[in-house]
């Protein structure tokens, strides 16, 4: 299948480009934003011998920002925050019954009903009216199709934005996410990190999906982010949280004198909190407040409500891409959709200062049959037809239809010729070995019988199932596409996948030396002596001044946008990026021609080694980076790791992985890519063994949304602004 979850993940914008009225398209704008304030009690509590529990945290307060979207883009705010002093008023219970909660409620299950009832509003706010999309004089045809249009999808769920939420505020809040009226899903993440949590109530079936609104940011405090992406005459308030406990929060917030200065003092920042400008700010803004805890709630609120504006214009930054960003739950996942979304909509990422043409867009209208027009036609076997018999009788035989009248081994030359000189009844795309036939039953209470059965596409007919026709022709046409422009596509082949994921390495470096001190250690260099077939250790006359590391400007889009260079020596000078595939073999002549003819994009697994008359070229930086298992021996870590673990007591009986560099692949299969391959192989290596390659078709489709992200993540740089860093965490 074709990848490209903007669209096939999100079932509003699949269904609006399955029916022709993406012009319709908007991205989620209805959402809350909540912070906690929270009480600190010193604790200093050893926990092991290495750990001492210092803190330990309550809730004092918890406020929140609901977002309510107008048709015009503008947007109404309702702010509410909820502290421990309302669980001693006397209308407390009152308020509780109102939400038919339970008497030993907290103040955050009261903070939760009352979300839950403006959710309700929200939603209505968002989902798509009947009457703008019956205005669009394209989707009239469509009203009377299965589902119809008044069936759009459309979650009834909304997001809960906190700031770096997934660490501190979602702990307080795991008391209160399942009770009596609503239930707490399954987390995404681990109980130190939850990235996404989503909360049902059992009546309205409303739900509320709580994540960190930095992680759509990302690393950055929530101060940079509102100076970046918000209102520049936002400013943060400060609040000196440190100084109440559960002992003295009623005394502390009560009294109607500002805090004073010293009570700024952090011990966590081992100084004040703010500066005295600050304090002189505060001490103007309290002003207007009667006590400190109005003061506290004003604080709690201004918190949440500076969220707004920064991800308002986060949404506007996608939605000129049609990415909802609403719809994920980390950045990573957004730049994901978004790159997937390029590769079907070159033209979305044409900006004004790149006037490069692409291929053409995807269109729902266009004929993409026969997408390949260089494939083999089909032509049907015995052997394929008996298996393909055997399954369907399988089938309908454990779905309880009848299977007397079934197709049999004994019309294959019947079949034969139908595949031969007819078309797939969905798709109209011709028969080969890049489109395998199968029987799409017409009527599905009965069985694979001849009168019951066309002939269609394997990928067809399963896309078919039982989804609105419109839909099913949106992932026909999306897969024909992808053929068409050798995008990427989901890897069918098990043995194509196992090999891919043998290939994923990563780990701790094996770090040689650890001490480098300026003026006084010498530099050390290892050459190989042939002779006595060791590996020299010395240090050169040369004294170490400077320790520096060399990093490539924008490693990883020069990698993947595929742009012309003319220092790439391979495939027309360009890195192309792996498409669908297109075979698998473990034939040691088709592995060995693959690689030599320079021609394709693959990942063969290989056994190789340098000639030790290279040694001393490649020491500097041996060029084979792998994950391996190295036994932790004198003779193998060398005598100062091997001794620096002694020393710390460090285990030293099994075996570690560890990300190393090698001049060989340690007499094992090693997996390696073309262009990782070839140029090893320019630097002398020599091939022992061929074990199995997995070769792609190649695109070049990454370059829109490549060239796009780069202009933009230039322009922040010039600024001087810190979205410079949210385009590099796109584009990476």
């Amino acid at each position: 299948m074709p990848i490209c979850p903007a669209i096939l993940n999100h079932p509003t914008i699949e269904y609006l480009m399955a029916y022709r009225i993406m012009d319709q398209f908007k991205a989620q704008r209805g959402f809350i934003t909540y912070d906690f304030e929270k009480l600190s009690d010193q604790v200093m509590k050893n926990i092991t011998d290495q750990t001492t529990l210092l803190s330990q945290l309550h809730k004092l307060s918890i406020a929140s920002t609901e977002v309510f979207p107008n048709q015009d883009k503008s947007y109404e705010l309702v702010k509410r925050c909820y502290t421990l002093f309302d669980e001693l008023s006397e209308n407390y219970q009152e308020q509780l019954d109102r939400y038919e909660l339970p008497s030993n409620s907290s103040f955050v299950h009261l903070w939760l009903a009352q979300t839950f009832e403006s959710v309700e509003e929200i939603y209505q706010c968002m989902k798509y009216e009947d009457n703008a999309l019956h205005s669009d004089s394209k989707s009239n045809e469509n009203t009377n199709s299965v589902g119809g249009i008044n069936a759009i999808s459309f979650d009834k769920c909304v997001k809960v934005l906190g700031w770096n939420s997934s660490r501190f505020d979602i702990a307080l809040l795991w008391d209160a996410l399942d009770c009596e009226l609503w239930t707490m899903g399954v987390p995404i993440g681990s109980l130190n990190y939850t990235k996404s949590i989503t909360v049902t109530h059992k009546k309205s079936h409303m739900k509320l999906q709580f994540i960190d609104a930095e992680n759509l940011f990302g690393p950055m405090t929530l101060k940079a982010c509102v100076k970046d992406y918000g209102d520049k005459t936002e400013h943060t308030d400060v609040f000196p949280y440190e100084i109440i406990n559960s002992n003295n929060w009623k005394e502390v917030l009560m009294k109607t004198e500002p805090f004073e200065y010293e009570d700024f003092k952090s011990q966590l920042k081992g100084g004040y909190s703010i500066t005295k400008d600050e304090y002189d700010q505060y001490l103007i803004d309290f002003k207007r407040f009667t006590n400190r805890l109005d003061y506290l709630k004003y604080y709690n609120i201004n918190d949440t409500e500076i969220m707004v504006k920064p991800l308002m214009n986060l949404i506007d930054t996608f939605e000129q891409f049609n990415i909802d960003v609403l719809h994920y739950i980390s950045i990573a996942s957004c730049a994901y959709a978004t790159i997937r979304y390029s590769t079907y909509f070159p033209s979305k990422f044409n900006l004004e200062s790149d006037k490069q043409s692409y291929y053409e867009d995807f269109d729902i209208n266009a004929d993409y049959s026969n997408p390949n027009p260089d494939a083999k036609p089909f032509e049907l076997t015995v052997g394929y037809w008996k298996n393909k018999c055997y399954h369907y009788k399988q089938q309908d035989y454990k779905a309880g239809r009848e299977t007397d009248k079934n197709v049999t081994a004994d019309d294959n030359d019947y079949y034969k010729q139908l595949f031969e000189t007819s078309v797939c009844s969905i798709c109209s795309a011709k028969f080969t070995y890049d489109n395998l036939p199968s029987l799409d039953r017409q009527d599905n209470e009965l069985s694979h019988t001849k009168a019951n059965c066309l002939p269609a596409c394997v990928s067809c007919n399963i896309s078919h199932a039982n989804r609105d026709p419109k839909i099913t022709s949106l992932h026909i046409k999306m897969r024909q596409y992808a053929i068409k422009h050798n995008l990427p596509m989901t890897i069918s082949d098990e043995r194509i996948y196992k090999l891919l994921r043998e290939c994923i390495t990563g780990g701790l470096a094996a770090v040689f030396h650890r001490e480098n001190i300026a003026g006084k250690t010498h530099i050390n260099e290892l050459t190989y002596d042939e002779q006595s077939n060791n590996l020299i250790s010395q240090d050169n006359e040369n004294v170490t001044t400077h320790v520096f590391a060399l990093d490539g400007n924008s490693l990883y889009p020069s990698s993947y946008s595929s742009v012309k260079n003319e220092n790439i020596p391979y495939t027309d000078h360009r890195m192309y990026m792996a498409g669908r595939s297109k075979f698998y073999s473990e034939k040691p002549y088709i592995i060995k021609n693959c690689i030599d003819q320079r021609k394709e994009i693959f990942v063969a697994k290989v056994k190789d080694y340098f000639s030790k008359s290279e040694y001393n070229n490649l020491l500097a930086l041996p060029p084979i980076f792998r994950n391996i298992e190295i036994e932790n021996k004198e003779e193998m870590i060398g005598e100062y790791m091997f001794s620096q673990a002694q020393k710390h007591s460090l285990p030293m009986l099994k075996k570690d992985r560890k990300l190393s560099t090698l001049l060989d692949t340690n007499g094992q299969f090693m997996i390696f890519n073309n262009y990782y391959l070839w140029l090893l192989i320019d630097l002398g290596i020599v091939i022992t063994d061929y074990k199995a390659i997995a070769v792609f078709e190649k695109n070049a489709a990454d370059e829109p949304f490549v060239r796009t992200m780069m202009n933009l993540r230039i322009q922040a740089i010039l600024a001087g602004s810190t979205k410079e860093k949210f385009h590099k965490l796109i584009i990476n």
